[in-house]
């Protein structure tokens, strides 16, 4: 406990950048407090994202470490350790993620460890604690990985103003599918995307002055939808699902 509350005293001086917001508002408001920032460090980096945060429902709060990485770069080599965001495949509606939900309304990664060479393609070796290994070959176009439970393979295509995407996994001997399709309509920019097991989702986000609309839609074991207003420095955010309506605000800011 004394090196946590050390942790809080000293971070937010070396922050760049800083959120302060409170979603579930009118069933179960948390509010939090998000602190981000990268450290330079001789020959590589140290990037965080901690969020403290207090749940008033049940009278109590914590930290969400969220993202906790060590970079080190020599050469065509790249070695990142510690805490850090996982995300496998193409979807960007239905995303396939190691990455967990935090009490504070982010993303927590995973502990584990990355080493990856650029080459004329990209070749990368990771390992995620209670995920297993991953071994990746990504080119321009294909990305394809082996996971301790499977693996997959996944790839994009520039069409015009669109691009169509997709991906194929094999997990636990399940065989799971994605295709989808972004393109720019006007000033808007869509995602159409299904799934197998069977889903569908769309987004939409479109500028409005000096503000954006975001929203999606969709199905998947159960309807869901979202819906969040951005403005510089701030945004305000609701989302279906799980039965309940809930919804945010933040404050965004940088040093």
């Amino acid at each position: 406990m004394r090196a946590l509350g050390l942790l809080l005293l000293f971070v937010p001086a070396w922050a760049q950048g800083v959120e302060l917001g409170v979603y579930g508002v009118g069933a179960s408001p948390t509010f939090f407090l998000r602190l981000l920032g990268t450290l330079p460090l001789e020959g590589g980096s140290l990037a965080y994202a901690l969020a403290p945060y207090w749940q008033a429902r049940w009278g109590q709060g914590g930290v969400s470490l969220e993202r906790l990485v060590l970079r080190a770069e020599e050469g065509e080599l790249g070695l990142a350790l510690g805490r850090l965001p996982f995300s496998l495949g193409e979807g960007r509606v239905f995303p396939y993620t190691w990455n967990t939900p935090g009490p504070a309304g982010g993303e927590e990664g995973v502990w584990g460890g990355t080493l990856t060479w650029y080459g004329p393609f990209r070749l990368r070796l990771g390992y995620g604690w209670e995920r297993g290994g991953v071994l990746e070959l990504a080119l321009p176009e294909v990305r394809a990985w082996l996971e301790s439970q499977g693996g997959g393979l996944a790839g994009s295509l520039a069409l015009g103003e669109a691009v169509a995407y997709g991906e194929a996994r094999l997990k636990a001997g399940k065989g799971y599918g994605l295709v989808g399709v972004s393109w720019v309509l006007g000033e808007g920019l869509f995602t159409l995307e299904g799934t197998y097991p069977w889903g569908l989702g769309l987004a939409a986000s479109w500028p409005l002055e000096e503000l954006a609309l975001l929203g999606s839609l969709g199905y998947r074991e159960g309807w869901w939808g979202s819906l969040a207003l951005e403005g510089e420095g701030w945004r305000v955010h609701g989302g279906y699902g799980a039965g309940a309506w809930v919804w945010g605000v933040s404050l965004k800011g940088e040093f």
